[in-house]
């Protein structure tokens, strides 16, 4: 009886266990089809991803290959294709091995490594084209020619410091062979002021074209010394601004009336001044500014501002006027003029009264005498004022008519 039991129960259970399977699948079968159905791809392209290459670098020195290739990822996992394509997080990496290569060129295909499981990868180019040298070192003298070849029309490159003077190049055997010189590379076209900065260095064969080679160091230091042409050149105040009422004009006295501009010869040529710009506007009173001087352009001046004293003028300020306080016309003849006219006129009459009465000479020498007094009086009034210049004239006028009514 207890075996029958046992085997009824066993019986029961499986058949339990059967139908508990069959209601699970019935259940949750339709949702697991849906899912599968409802799966999509997804795909993102990483952009220059580097290229790791496996060589001897002791023995060999690789050159002419891209270093860097688009991948494309796909999966249905977002989160893990995400997590590839961010360069922080991504374990992949494109590999090219060498290691079993011989000198000479060579096309490599590419590998994806460590990808995850869940994603896929494409690699743009698959293939690597690379060449293969024997390695060699070598030292080189640093050239700081093209600094001075670019100096600007006038301009004197009076030192150059370059440091370190000497590079260490590494590069294959055969480009060994075509590298002329080391040359600090910029892109200073023209230079016109002295220099102090860091340039990178390049390899390069006698056409000046770049050559594949690894530099040590890769930079240099440059000092440039230069001299720049130079003119001295007169400083010119000159007037801006509105004056106020009743002022003519101005009178400005510079602390400094000339100054040296530096540049290009041919800007120097056009220049013989610089001007002070004085704005007088409210201006009413002597006053002292400091003004900037204006250089041209591409010019510099050794004087930057000059101080300035400004004095107005006044209208009417410079008129004349006589000892009186009247105004001086110039129309009032001098007295030594007078003199002149006085002393010809009796020269003249005494030479007529000579000749027509030939008088005898008690009286010439009595007429002389009388033409003297007259003369002597009219010497003093040269030294006296205008005032009395017109008296002094009359007396002359009366001697006159006096030696007249004696002939």
């Amino acid at each position: 009886m207890l075996r029958k039991k046992k085997k009824s129960n066993i019986i029961y259970g499986l058949l339990a266990l059967f139908f508990s399977l069959v209601l699970f699948f019935n259940a949750n079968g339709s949702n697991f089809q849906s899912n599968i159905a409802s799966s999509e791809t997804f795909d993102e392209t990483v952009q220059d991803v580097p290229v790791s290459i496996d060589y001897d670098s002791d023995e060999y020195y690789i050159q002419g290959y891209e270093d860097t290739v688009d991948v494309t990822l796909s999966g249905v996992n977002r989160v893990q294709l995400n997590a590839e394509a961010n360069e922080e997080t991504r374990n992949f990496e494109v590999v090219a091995d060498l290691t079993d290569l011989e000198e000479g060129t060579h096309d490599v295909p590419l590998e994806v490594e460590n990808l995850s499981n869940s994603v896929d990868a494409q690699v743009e180019p698959d293939t690597l084209t690379v060449t293969i040298e024997k390695k060699v070192t070598k030292n080189f003298q640093i050239d700081p020619q093209d600094f001075e070849d670019n100096l600007q029309d006038g301009f004197e490159l009076e030192d150059a410091t370059v440091t370190p003077q000497e590079v260490e190049v590494t590069s294959g055997e055969q480009t060994m062979e075509e590298i002329a010189n080391v040359i600090i590379s910029s892109d200073l076209d023209t230079i016109n002021e002295s220099i102090s900065d860091s340039f990178p260095l390049q390899a390069v064969n006698e056409n000046g074209e770049e050559l594949s080679a690894s530099l040590s160091p890769q930079t240099a230091e440059v000092q440039l010394d230069v001299s720049a042409p130079d003119k001295e050149v007169s400083l010119t105040p000159t007037q801006t601004g509105d004056a106020a009422d009743g002022i003519s004009d101005f009178d400005f006295q510079l602390s400094e009336n000339s100054a040296t501009i530096t540049g290009a010869q041919d800007l120097l040529d056009d220049v013989d001044s610089l001007e002070v710009p004085v704005d007088v506007t409210d201006i009413t009173e002597p006053t002292t500014r400091n003004v900037n001087v204006q250089a041209p352009a591409q010019l510099r001046s050794d004087v930057d501002t000059v101080t300035v004293n400004i004095t107005p003028v006044f209208e009417n300020s410079d008129t004349g006027t006589g000892e009186n306080g009247g105004a001086d016309t110039g129309t009032q003849p001098s007295a030594d003029e007078g003199n002149e006219n006085t002393e010809n006129t009796e020269t003249e009459e005494t030479n007529t009264a000579t000749d027509e009465d030939a008088s005898p000479p008690v009286e010439e020498e009595t007429t002389t005498e009388e033409t003297q007094e007259p003369t002597e009086e009219t010497q003093e009034q040269t030294e006296a004022t205008q005032q009395q210049q017109d008296s002094a004239d009359e007396e002359v006028g009366a001697q006159e008519n006096e030696e007249e009514t004696e002939r």
